[in-house]
């Protein structure tokens, strides 16, 4: 717990904020991958009686994995990074549900879920970042005010290739051997 507070007094102090939502392929790449695993780091900390009460909602990891990938969904959209950085309120919601609604949901349902349903969230999650990552890249407008078109294209070219090298380094779990 302590590290999971660590890592997001680290984010939010304002030097560090400043530069990571300057650039949108450090906001989107760095920033939210970060709050996610605060969030991981804040579930490995949770009390058995906090996990219980989760779990009694979390059936399968199914309710976890389902708020995880929808507060990822939001965060993709240009209209949600670009109300981050003008409102401080949102900026704030956007720690608070990337670590909670994401980190600590994966954190809690990942094994629960087993095999397929791990395999229909990363089914999911993977190439949505590439189609993401397609808009961004082909747009003819610029769709986030607060970056320029040039930090898009970037944003665009990265979210595509994380797509795809996630994509495979998962397929290629499945023929790397299990531990015991």
């Amino acid at each position: 717990m302590l590290a999971a507070a660590a890592l997001i007094g680290l984010l939010a102090t304002p030097p560090l904020r400043a530069w990571l939502e300057a650039d949108m392929r450090l906001h989107m790449l760095v920033q939210f991958p970060l709050l996610v695993v605060a969030g991981m780091l804040a579930a490995t900390g949770m009390a058995p009686r906090w996990r219980a009460l989760l779990a009694r909602w979390n059936r399968h990891g199914i309710t976890g994995l389902l708020c995880a990938a929808l507060v990822g969904m939001f965060w993709m959209l240009p209209k949600a990074l670009d109300d981050a950085v003008a409102w401080p309120w949102l900026d704030a919601a956007k720690y608070l549900s990337l670590s909670l609604g994401v980190g600590v949901a994966l954190a809690v349902s990942w094994r629960p879920a087993g095999l397929i349903g791990r395999g229909l969230f990363l089914g999911n999650l993977l190439p949505m970042l590439a189609v993401v990552g397609w808009l961004y890249l082909v747009a003819p407008v610029r769709l986030c005010n607060a970056y320029l078109p040039d930090q898009q294209a970037a944003t665009g070219s990265l979210l595509v290739a994380a797509g795809v090298a996630g994509a495979l380094l998962w397929l290629a779990s499945f023929f790397l051997p299990r531990g015991s």
